[in-house]
């Protein structure tokens, strides 16, 4: 019986077909360490085996487009700030912990044109932030309400083209507009 392929005989496999399925028996090789990894930075089986889940998809698109020679070593760190990336996605995002409201009255006061200073109520923005599609709302929360990522760092994130990530924070900021503009508009009297 022959030996199993090594891991750079896999990754040229897979660079080769582009196909999925022949990623998958690294993938499995490496299975029980990913979780390892995911489980001593995020801490619960759960979240581990969720985050896990998530890197398949992350590893076809980057093992496609850069060159590996210590899989494990770089696999790891793929772990490591796919992990890292989603604690500080879960710190700073207003609608699961309703923190950085600073933040987000700057980006209210953004969207309407107004000076960020004053008391500012954030509930409609929640609401609004909820209102937009998925990928918009994506969009919003890293390039305004997470430090200011980049066109490029967010594109690589949620596996988007850079125009991709510019249409989406353009739709998504005027829909936000659209949708506060709604909300802050009195209701006129019935006549």
């Amino acid at each position: 019986m022959a030996p199993p392929p090594d891991d750079q005989t896999l990754i040229e496999r897979f660079r080769r077909s582009g196909k999925p399925r022949d990623l998958s028996p690294l993938y499995e090789r490496y299975a029980e360490m990913i979780y390892g990894w995911c489980l001593r930075y995020l801490g619960t089986p759960q979240r581990a085996e969720d985050a896990g889940a998530e890197l398949f998809p992350v590893l076809l698109d980057k093992l496609a487009k850069h060159e590996v020679t210590n899989f494990r070593s770089w696999l790891q760190t793929l772990v490591r700030n796919h992990c890292l990336m989603q604690l500080r996605r879960e710190k700073r995002d207003p609608l699961q912990l309703g923190e950085s409201l600073d933040m987000q009255s700057g980006l209210a006061a953004h969207l309407n044109g107004e000076d960020a200073t004053g008391d500012t109520d954030t509930r409609p923005l929640y609401h609004c932030l909820k209102q937009l599609m998925e990928e918009q709302r994506q969009c919003i929360r890293r390039f305004y309400l997470q430090e200011g990522e980049s066109y490029r760092s967010i594109a690589l994130a949620l596996n988007l083209s850079v125009g991709q990530v510019r249409s989406h924070l353009q739709n998504g900021r005027r829909n936000l507009k659209i949708c506060l503009a709604g909300i802050n508009q009195p209701e006129r009297a019935a006549d």
